[in-house]
């Protein structure tokens, strides 16, 4: 769960429960609760009230859910995998996706406005070099873009497909792992 937007979530006896109205962006400085000063009954109770706001810009991902929104992303691309990939490309992605160093490349900063579950923008950077490896087959960017974003208009992801990785050793990773699969 995100951080909770108002003053604090405290029981009645410290009266510091603050959990009126405001307008967006006008938020008080938090406090930090403890455990034994939680108030269920009053968190719930402005919940139903509307009076609770949590700071979605503060929702953390969790792996899992990261890995799976990435391989039903790049599952669309299913039918651009080149033959001798084909058998194996479930693995490829299973083996970047377990790499710690992806999953980080690959997880959205606190900052980012556009990805909130994943950073596209990486995977259309691995999905690149990914292409120009072989293992999907050379169309243009457009149709990949097509694809992976299920509309037929231009979007600012379709220009990271040639870009590559800017760290080196991202770049060695993903090479090892397309030459333990190459027949």
């Amino acid at each position: 769960m995100g951080e909770v937007s108002e003053r604090s979530l405290a029981s009645e006896k410290t009266s510091i429960l603050d959990l009126s109205p405001h307008k967006p962006g006008s938020l008080k400085k938090l406090k930090q609760v403890r455990p034994e000063d939680f108030d269920v009954k009053a968190l719930l109770a402005a919940a139903r009230e509307g009076r609770l706001y949590v700071d979605e810009s503060k929702k953390e991902v969790s792996r899992d859910i990261l890995i799976n929104e990435i391989r039903a992303y790049v599952g669309r691309i299913q039918t651009l995998v080149t033959k001798d990939f084909s058998s194996s490309i479930d693995e490829l992605w299973e083996q970047i996706l377990s790499t710690d160093d992806f999953v980080e490349f690959l997880t959205p900063s606190n900052k980012a406005r556009k990805c909130k579950v994943f950073n596209k923008y990486g995977v259309m950077r691995i999905i690149g070099v990914l292409r120009e490896k072989g293992v999907y087959e050379y169309y243009n960017d457009s149709k990949y873009n097509a694809l992976l974003e299920q509309t037929d208009k231009d979007t600012p992801y379709r220009k990271y497909l040639g870009m590559g990785f800017e760290q080196r050793h991202l770049l060695l990773e993903i090479r090892e792992i397309v030459a333990q699969y190459q027949l």
